[in-house]
């Protein structure tokens, strides 16, 4: 009789398909989702609750402090032309490398510093001020979205898995995951952008030196850096808080159980706080990485393996706050959304890689180092993420210069370089 009535239910889907145009079978079973949210919200209020104010909690005590400077700082650093002019000096090293103009280098530093979702705000700020192509905006987008290493090492590897080595091969991974997506995605429409090659680097550069020098209302652009950074601020907030209810609402539905019931009757044995780990995580990252630590063997090389894939694949909260970003442009958000799963595999294979290596003896200088400044990157409150958010902040613009330097002069040698090689040719 049960398998009659699914029968029917999978006939009338079908029906339904049928009938409908794509777009609006897509909007019907998102209403139905949300009914469903609603109503499991009506029935259990009270965890409802719990699991909002545990997302403020996060959101209050460790994003907007980690965050907020950044948003600012980045804001007034776009208008005041400093992201153009070290973008312009960059540019030797980017184009070559991930065929996206001189601006990357400072969207990745700042990405890679203070993670999700500053790496998208700056990529939609870039594009809707005409300062990067699409087809450059869809490549930054591939690996320029990370997460910071105040969430690895801090909140991840030492407030959950009290492991201070574990953060270093997180993060090693996690970044090398992400330059490795950057590689494969500079091949992105290639052929579309030859053009670009013929740029003409010194007077790029002058002309944003002239704009940089340029007098400016001071006063404006940092009043609507404040609201612009606000603005983003409370709209991640509101992400977190949001799925966070979700989370809470679909471990109602008592699928773990199910999941582990089918895994083994497969012969396929894995602890439930590992599998509910994993699943949560690929929703939100915070939640699953919690869980996964709270497993029996949480210093097993399978569950970092799995804890480096949902930190590359970052979860559906932090696309949701990407793609409240890329909503604003022309950017493909199933390409996007490729990438991040390209991002979390690599993560986890690089993983495999770096365990014996970087989990051995050879890491004491590295543990001694961090139980120095434990107290600088373990999250303490508020004040304390707000101090460490500056100190990195001083430490990007320093990082920038001296690579714009590099940069510069190793174009410098490459164009002298060239001359020479003219010149020897047209002798012969």
């Amino acid at each position: 009789m049960n398998y009659l009535l699914y029968l029917i239910i999978l006939i009338m889907f079908y029906k339904i398909y049928r009938n409908l145009k794509l777009y609006k079978l897509k909007n019907l079973i998102y209403s139905l989702i949300f009914i469903v949210l609603i109503v499991l919200i009506v029935l259990n209020p009270k965890n409802s609750i719990d699991a909002a104010l545990r997302g403020i909690d996060i959101w209050f005590f460790t994003v907007l402090p980690s965050l907020l400077p950044f948003f600012i700082i980045s804001e007034i650093t776009i208008k005041l032309g400093i992201v153009n002019f070290i973008g312009n000096l960059l540019s030797p090293l980017m184009k070559p490398l991930f065929n996206v103009p001189g601006e990357g280098a400072f969207v990745f530093a700042m990405s890679v510093t203070s993670g999700y979702p500053v790496g998208a705000k700056l990529i939609s700020k870039l594009r809707m001020e005409n300062k990067i192509s699409q087809i450059e905006a869809q490549r930054l987008a591939s690996f320029a979205s990370t997460s910071g290493p105040l969430f690895i090492i801090g909140a991840v590897a030492i407030g959950m898995f009290h492991n201070e080595s574990l953060g270093f091969l997180l993060a090693l991974s996690h970044y090398m995951g992400a330059i490795t997506v950057g590689l494969i995605f500079r091949f992105f429409k290639y052929e579309s952008i030859i053009s670009d090659s013929k740029k003409n680097y010194k007077k790029d550069l002058k002309h944003s030196y002239k704009y940089l020098l340029k007098n400016k209302d001071i006063g404006s652009i940092m009043s609507n850096a404040v609201n612009d950074a606000m603005n983003t601020i409370l709209i991640i907030g509101g992400f977190i808080i949001f799925y966070s209810v979700v989370i809470e609402s679909l471990n109602s539905f008592n699928i773990i159980p199910h999941i582990l019931n089918l895994l083994k009757y497969m012969d396929i044995y894995i602890e439930e706080n590992i599998v509910k780990g994993f699943l949560f995580g690929m929703i939100e990252i915070t939640n699953g990485a919690k869980i996964l630590s709270e497993s029996s063997n949480n210093n097993s090389l399978f569950v970092f393996v799995l804890l480096s894939i949902i930190i590359g694949w970052s979860g559906l909260s932090i696309h949701s706050q990407a793609l409240s970003f890329f909503s604003k442009i022309d950017i493909n958000n199933k390409l996007y959304m490729l990438s991040k799963l390209m991002h979390g595999i690599f993560s986890g294979i690089f993983t495999i890689i770096f365990y014996n290596p970087i989990m051995s003896s050879a890491l004491k200088v590295f543990n001694y180092n961090m139980n120095l400044n434990k107290q600088d990157i373990y999250f303490k409150g508020f004040f304390d993420n707000l101090y460490i958010s500056f100190k990195i902040i001083l430490f990007i613009l320093f990082l920038l210069i001296i690579s714009s330097i590099i940069s510069s002069i190793l174009y410098s040698i490459y164009k002298l370089t060239l001359k020479k090689t003219i010149k020897k040719d047209l002798i012969k």
